[in-house]
């Protein structure tokens, strides 16, 4: 176990919202490939930016499963860099990890045992929190489907019945992958303010202990 920790949860859960108020009102380390956190890394911007949606909009026509994974293995190792990196701070919160990138790849079709296994032998967070968020909330934080990108529902079209059978089976493998570790769950679908309260239960004492 490190010093870090893991802020998970679903497509439109909150996430975002959550790690910038704890960036820059708590002083909060954040690892994520988000283009925020990107300034020192603009190999990794470029290729989030360049790569992944036409990627995941293209796999099995233009590119084969292979070569998708393989453009996203090297933002993956950012995050595992990155840690690295601030691993001497006390205040370290990643963005999802390996954890929903795995587990969206998996739901998805494509699957490569040995890639997962070396993202799998990354170091571990001390612990995980997961936002949960019922499916009704994320649908309407994601303009019922207009903001949705490919990787973000089953289907060629951004539907509801598509979105939440994705965020659903999304739920269950986030949460299969990180069984092992220290779990609190949040409730994603409360006002951000209070979300933000409820994380910072969980972490402000970790940092004092």
């Amino acid at each position: 176990m490190t010093g870090f920790w893991t802020l998970l949860g679903p497509d439109f859960s909150g996430k975002s919202t959550a790690l910038n108020r704890l960036h820059t009102e708590h002083g909060w380390h954040v690892v994520s490939y988000d283009d925020r956190y990107l300034e020192s890394a603009p190999m990794v911007r470029l290729l989030r930016e360049n790569w992944v949606g036409e990627a995941f909009a293209h796999c099995g026509e233009r590119y084969s499963p292979e070569l998708v994974l393989a453009g996203l293995h090297p933002i993956v190792l950012h995050l595992r860099d990155e840690l690295a990196r601030v691993a001497d701070r006390e205040r370290v919160i990643v963005d999802s990890y390996y954890y929903k990138l795995l587990s969206k790849c998996a739901l998805l079709g494509l699957e490569d045992s040995e890639l997962f296994a070396e993202w799998r032998s990354f170091p571990q967070p001390e612990g995980v929190l997961y936002l949960d968020v019922s499916s009704d909330v994320a649908w309407e934080r994601s303009g019922e489907g207009a903001r949705l990108n490919c990787f973000e529902h089953f289907g060629q079209e951004p539907t509801r019945v598509g979105f939440v059978g994705l965020q659903d089976a999304l739920r269950g493998a986030l949460l299969k992958e990180v069984a092992e570790l220290p779990l609190t769950v949040i409730d994603g679908d409360v006002p951000p303010e209070v979300v933000l309260d409820q994380i910072l239960a969980v972490l402000e004492p970790q940092v004092v202990r």
